[in-house]
């Protein structure tokens, strides 16, 4: 039986795990890289391999395919998975968006309902097909590169969440990737979306740690010293606007806490107890400026996504948006007009019935927008 061929986007961290592990797997694996960035991996192009340490596995994987050829990258490939940023997401969308074939699979790791602005982008390009686009609740593990062509794990999620535009689609991505990742299927991209933890807790706890990060350069421990009670209780307000847009849309999300239990981050408690009893968040220390992703991929990438859908389902987000507007103070961008918001995402103008049925159904009105 021939291997399942697969594609792996970008030159990050994601990507190379990602890549390597699939490969690990016994999966044929192209990787590419857009030319302007090939040279940080040029070890990587030259000799086909990733070496893969720590706590998800170790090895030699042998790529099938290094290339900046995005015709020849996805040829004749199954699924294309996008372990990218958010700021990327519309940039592959619409460099995919020639090339994509019907019975392609797209999965965005992590989402944060990436999947709904990679759809749109793909329809504004002129790509009408009926790609399915998936996205997943965060990275199968924690991961960094460490050093050309070497990765190394560090945290294993016990649980990674699934879903698919539109929803009924799901079962479809599933059915074909449930072999590789602990994951679990979600009725539409809402549960994947809204259940990602870093827009949760790193905006309000680099914000309310701006002085301390820029004047310590990072050098203190994030969890354990800049989650304190009271910035802690700012994150359990955003948590209660968040699991409020849930209940809008028919839709039981988890609690901040059940997120850091079910993705093995942290003990049953409060959110506080579960963040300072964390045996894998508390030695990580800050991040070493406030233009980090942190900041720079969770506010408009994340924040803004999720209050946008708040305003359209009309539910009040006031910890969400004064977060995002000190970010945008900060990083001196309108977050929500540069951030996924509801243009981005494709659901302007939609009420609270026609998001949930887009969701469901991939249907605006009455006309099938696939």
């Amino acid at each position: 039986m021939n291997p399942m061929k697969v594609a792996v986007m970008g030159g990050g961290n994601g990507s190379h795990t990602i890549a390597a592990d699939l490969a690990l797997k016994g999966l044929s694996v192209n990787m590419f890289e857009m030319a302007q960035f090939a040279a940080a991996m040029q070890k990587v192009f030259e000799c086909r391999e990733i070496e893969m340490t720590g706590v998800a596995g170790s090895g030699k994987a042998r790529l099938n395919l290094v290339t900046s050829d995005i015709v020849e990258a996805i040829e004749a490939v199954e699924v294309i998975f996008i372990p990218l940023p958010g700021f990327a997401t519309s940039s592959y969308a619409r460099l995919l968006a020639p090339h994509l074939k019907e019975e392609q699979m797209v999965v965005l790791m992590p989402g944060t309902l990436a999947a709904l602005e990679f759809r749109e982008t793909l329809r504004a390009s002129g790509n009408v097909k009926q790609i399915i686009v998936a996205e997943t609740g965060g990275l199968p593990f924690a991961t960094r590169l460490v050093a050309p062509g070497k990765v190394q794990t560090f945290h294993i999620r016990a649980v990674c969440a699934l879903a698919a535009v539109p929803g009924n689609k799901g079962p479809l991505v599933y059915d074909k990737i449930k072999d590789l990742y602990p994951f679990a299927l979600k009725k539409t991209v809402i549960e994947t979306g809204f259940g990602h933890l870093t827009p949760l807790l790193h905006p309000a706890g680099c914000l309310l740690n701006a002085g301390r990060i820029e004047r310590s350069h990072g050098e203190f421990y994030m969890y354990e010293e800049g989650m304190t009670p009271a910035v802690v209780r700012v994150i359990e307000a955003l948590d209660q606007e968040r699991l409020d847009i849930g209940q809008r849309l028919g839709i039981d999300l988890p609690t901040g806490v059940d997120m850091m239990v079910e993705s093995g981050y942290g003990p049953r408690g409060t959110l506080w107890e579960s963040l300072n009893g964390s045996a894998g968040l508390t030695p990580v220390k800050g991040p070493p400026s406030l233009e980090n992703r942190y900041v720079t991929e969770d506010i408009p990438y994340g924040l803004v996504a999720w209050a946008s859908i708040g305003d359209a389902v009309a539910v009040e987000t006031p910890m969400m948006d004064a977060l995002i507007a000190l970010g945008s103070v900060i990083m001196k961008k309108d977050c929500w007009q540069e951030g996924r918001n509801l243009d981005h995402m494709g659901l302007k103008g939609l009420d609270l019935q026609l998001i949930k049925r887009y969701l469901n159904e991939g249907q605006k009105g009455m006309t099938n927008v696939e």
